[in-house]
Order: structure tokens, then C-alpha cells, then sequence
């Protein structure tokens, strides 16, 4: 792992914890997300993506969440090839998804907003399909790799919350970028 990340995630995480607002150690929580996943310089297209996660609060600045996010499927570049004495165009798409784990950090700004840091790893199945002429064909590589963000918390009620969130993944030796919105419950 790159220590730079390792080291700047750790300081992010000792901020604090997502958490309904005034929760305390043994709270958990759980949650849904939808937004826009842009990969980098990796030739697909933005998608939508969603992810569920839950967490469990160890003490009111620190907590471990874990979850599944699937950044959506992403059109990727259409590729000419040479099929004896004609040119095929090759459709591409991409369907990354993945389970995390993390530890996030809360700083309560007031009794009702707070923002957090989150570094966690991420578990990455990347699956790339090409398609021309009526069929297709698949292929998928898993890695595991670190990611981080940060974001912002607003409590409606005492067990209801919103989320505002930006977070770095990195698959397959690019980055995915996943900017979401999440409704958050506690029990």
C-alpha cells in the first residue's frame, strides 16, 4: 500500500465518526446512496451508481462501516478492429462493484450537522464486456485497494439523516470518483 494514502487516510479518520448526530458508542446505523460515478482518464463514461452500508459506532467520533457499492455499468470506447476485409466496431462497457470497509471520523459542527473523513478498503470486481455483431464477451479481474472521502451530515429526527458525500476509489490502476447523496437510519 502507498503509505502517503495510508497516512492521510488515518488523519482523516481521527476527525471523527458518521453518526446520527448526538448517537453514542454501540448505535449503529444503516444506509442507501445514489450518485454519479466518474471514472478518471480510463476512457468509460460517468454512471449512476448506488451503494447500501451500515455501521456500527464505537464511541461518538469513531465508527466502522461496511457495504456494497456498484458504480453503475459505464460505456466505454467503441474500438474499430479488422475482420478479414471489413471493420467491426467493438462496443465497450464496464460494471465496477465492490464491498467496504471503513473507519470514519466525525466532527459535529452543531447539534443537528456534522462532517466526516472516511479510509477504508474496498474489495473490486471489474468487469469488462465488448460487444459487436450480435454477441458478446466478458471478463473480470478483483483486486483489493484503499479509498477514502469525505462529506457532510445533516439529522432530520433522531434516527433519520442525510448525507452529502465525495469519495476516491481506486480499480483496476485508475480511479473512480463516487459524488452521492444518502438517506442514513439509526437504531
Amino acid at each position: 500500500m502507498n503509505k502517503k494514502y495510508l497516512l492521510a487516510g488515518l488523519f482523516v479518520a481521527s476527525l471523527g465518526t458518521t453518526s446520527i448526530a448526538t448517537a453514542g458508542a454501540g448505535d449503529t446505523y444503516a444506509g442507501v446512496s445514489i450518485g454519479n460515478a466518474s471514472p478518471d482518464s480510463s476512457g468509460f463514461d460517468s454512471a449512476i451508481g448506488w451503494k447500501i452500508f451500515g455501521g456500527y459506532e464505537l464511541n461518538e467520533i469513531l465508527a466502522v462501516e461496511g457495504g456494497y457499492v456498484s458504480f453503475g455499468e459505464m460505456d466505454g470506447p467503441v474500438i474499430p478492429v479488422i475482420v478479414g476485409t471489413n471493420i467491426v466496431n467493438v462496443s465497450t462497457s464496464a460494471e465496477p462493484t465492490g464491498f467496504e470497509l471503513a473507519a470514519v471520523g466525525n466532527f459535529p459542527i452543531n447539534s443537528q450537522f456534522s462532517v466526516f473523513g472516511k479510509v477504508g478498503l474496498l474489495a473490486w470486481d471489474f468487469k469488462v464486456t465488448a460487444s459487436a455483431l450480435g454477441q458478446s464477451a466478458s471478463e473480470s479481474t478483483t483486486g483489493t485497494d484503499v479509498f477514502y472521502g469525505v462529506g457532510g451530515q445533516y439529522e432530520i429526527s433522531g434516527n433519520l439523516a442525510v448525507r452529502a458525500s465525495w469519495e476516491r476509489y481506486t480499480i483496476e490502476d485508475g480511479d473512480i470518483d463516487f459524488l452521492s447523496a444518502s438517506a442514513v437510519f439509526g437504531f
